[in-house]
């Protein structure tokens, strides 16, 4: 069907596009400083606000899974009306791109995981995120605060980026982080998918990161047609921890999707 998700695009319409999917409970605001840089080097980025988060429409409680968003997106690319595109999701937009590849990987010119994994949830993790809903139910969002906005960055990160953490994590609604805390709880393992993509791949993840471990990382076999950046001292974040790395590193792997 049509989009109905929110989005920011930055750029110029004519520049090749790069879509960049948002992390859990964030919005498309995350991606601004490094849409900005790669602006810069001539693409045109395109930010959804992924369903329930931002300023799009929720999902019904029935279609709270990883493949549902990814329709969602799904729809979007194609009124983008550019043809296949790279898609770059951060943590749970990683797991939505992941998805994407999955049920929809013609519409994928290359495809980025930003700390973020292709593993499903350990029975621990299940069981943290089911007391996690058992008290956003509760208490609202938040009952993430403070500590998830500590989390998300590495433990040497700039204050300010704490109180910025905490005001996007502050200003999720109720409804979204429940959402997408049944989603990550649902989602199977797609390790398959990374092996199986046969395009440009990118995997950025900061060996800081509280929030998945790198051990944990995205790891494809092969390393042919991979943007992969390890990046030291950076947590959850590093879009926001370290905008130019990050940025190079998007733009390396958006580059390889046009060819040689």
């Amino acid at each position: 069907g049509s989009s109905v998700l929110a989005f920011a695009s930055y750029g110029i319409a004519g520049d090749p596009p790069v879509v960049l999917l948002h992390g859990w409970p964030l919005d498309r605001s995350l991606w601004a400083a490094v849409a900005s840089d790669l602006v810069a080097v001539g693409y045109r980025v395109v930010c959804p606000d992924l369903p329930g988060f931002g300023a799009s429409p929720p999902l019904a409680p029935d279609d709270w899974t990883v493949e549902a968003y990814a329709d969602e997106v799904a729809a979007l690319l194609v009124s983008l009306g550019s043809g296949p595109v790279p898609v770059a999701g951060h943590s749970f937009g990683g797991y939505v791109a992941l998805a994407l590849a999955d049920d929809h990987a013609d519409l994928l010119a290359g495809l980025g995981l930003i700390a973020s994994r292709t593993s499903a949830d350990s029975d621990t993790t299940r069981a943290g995120r089911e007391a996690t809903i058992a008290q956003v139910r509760a208490q609202g969002t938040r009952a993430l605060l403070p500590g998830l906005a500590a989390k998300l960055l590495a433990p040497t990160a700039a204050p300010e980026l704490r109180l910025r953490a905490e005001r996007l994590v502050g200003a999720c609604p109720p409804e979204a982080v429940l959402a997408g805390l049944a989603a990550m709880v649902a989602r199977p393992d797609r390790g398959f998918v990374l092996e199986e993509f046969a395009r440009p791949l990118l995997v950025v993840h900061g060996t800081s990161d509280q929030i998945i471990p790198a051990a944990e990382a995205a790891n494809p076999s092969r390393s042919r047609g991979v943007t992969r950046r390890l990046l030291e001292g950076i947590g959850h974040l590093p879009m926001w921890e370290a905008v130019s790395e990050t940025a190079g590193a998007v733009a390396a792997w958006a580059h390889a999707t046009r060819g040689p």
